[in-house]
């Protein structure tokens, strides 16, 4: 017979158990309201939420890291809104993450991204001639898009009053996001720039746990804006990218940015509330449904704004059902999607989101996060849901009244 020491004094024990919620393990009631609230649990394996809780109160921790349960984790925090004692799934299952002996767990593709961006500041290892090379190929594009032949994407410009952070993949394989996102500020009329040393928006410090690392990965961005003396810094539509910019950074390197940090959203709300953007919803006259991003919504409590710039920019939105705080993930978050081998993974845990947008019967979806914009495609793709997915801002820029 097998037999299991339980301990008291684990390391990973020692971290939890430290607030009166979030961390609060030792408080769970094993009652299982957070299973049901998993995307995984009726699925094909995956982690089951009270047993993770209830290993790290036994001090299972060689137990619970070879499990593999910490990395099929969405860190969606899902199960977090039914727990009656206020344990924070993500926080929890990113201190298991953190344990040394875990380490061996971090996929080839986030550890090669993450080496990757403490070296050049791109998890794709996009150097500055990669930068210049690119900008220079769009301006002409852009000029002609939107039909102005002194029209150019800026960049590298001190003293603007925004700076815009891309998703690493506009510059690679999403180019013309990034020019959606120009039109938007070229319509706006405001100063603006990009910049050769601001081409990632992402942390996978997030992901691997690690908060130094977390850390320098932030002052990689806030560093370089701030001697740029911008005043506001426009973030791509990335959820983790928000999360961790937004509303980790103080903490993690002990003070507020010298500016302040909004999404492109909350950007193009601000432009349509000021008059100098108008948009028409009749550009897209269908049923479009919001998909709340769990790194937006549930961790950053952002649900309204970008309803409202989906609300101005479509004939008409629906809602899924259940949404905002209770909304269902999209199946990639934790760091799955940055796991190219995750594949057969995602399309489990996509299962449930698939179901809800079948049972809303659009066919277009809009999501204010590119890793969710993919999962969402890949599982229309897989269970054949004939839907097309958006992002907030490209539906805006689209709808643009130029």
């Amino acid at each position: 017979m097998t037999t299991i020491d339980i301990k008291d004094d684990s390391t990973l024990l020692k971290q939890l158990n430290l607030y009166e919620s979030d961390d609060n393990v030792s408080e769970c009631l094993t009652c299982g309201a957070c299973n049901s609230r998993c995307s995984w649990f009726d699925g094909e394996g995956g982690p089951v939420p009270r047993q993770m809780v209830r290993m790290a109160v036994m001090g299972l921790d060689e137990e619970l890291i070879k499990s593999g349960m910490l990395w099929d984790c969405l860190l969606c925090n899902r199960c977090t809104q039914e727990c009656p004692m206020g344990i924070t799934m993500a926080d929890v299952v990113r201190k298991g993450r953190s344990l040394p002996d875990a380490e061996y767990l971090i996929s080839e593709d986030i550890r090669r991204g993450v080496a990757s961006r403490l070296q050049s500041g791109d998890v794709n290892g996009l150097t500055r001639e990669d930068f210049v090379d690119t900008m220079e190929w769009l301006a002409g594009e852009f000029a002609e898009e939107v039909d102005d032949p002194s029209a150019v994407i800026p960049y590298d410009l001190s003293d603007t009053e925004y700076l815009y952070l891309p998703n690493p993949r506009e510059l690679r394989t999403n180019v013309l996001h990034l020019t959606a996102m120009a039109k938007l500020f070229y319509a706006s009329g405001v100063s603006w720039t990009m910049s050769g040393s601001h081409t990632d928006v992402t942390n996978w410090g997030y992901f691997i746990s690690d908060d130094e690392v977390a850390r320098k990965m932030a002052l990689m961005v806030i560093e370089p804006a701030e001697a740029m003396g911008i005043r506001t810094l426009v973030l791509s539509e990335c959820g983790h990218g928000y999360y961790a910019l937004k509303m980790m950074t103080e903490k993690l390197i002990g003070r507020k940015p010298g500016f302040e940090i909004i999404s492109m959203p909350e950007f193009i709300l601000q432009q349509v509330n000021k008059g100098t953007i108008k948009l028409d919803p009749l550009i897209h006259p269908f049923d479009i449904a919001y998909h709340d991003p769990c790194n937006l919504g549930r961790k950053s409590g952002m649900y309204d704004t970008p309803r409202e710039v989906l609300r101005l920019s479509c004939k008409n939105v629906v809602e899924l059902l259940p949404n905002r705080e209770n909304a269902i993930c999209c199946g990639g978050g934790g760091g799955m999607l940055q796991d190219s081998t995750s594949k057969a993974k995602r399309m489990i845990t996509g299962k449930a989101k698939a179901e809800q947008i079948i049972a809303s019967g659009v066919r277009h979806v809009a999501a204010p996060c590119l890793s969710c914009h993919r999962q969402l495609g890949e599982i229309s793709k897989q269970f054949n849901l004939g839907v097309t997915v958006d992002t907030i801002a490209s539906l805006a820029s689209k709808a643009l009244i130029l």
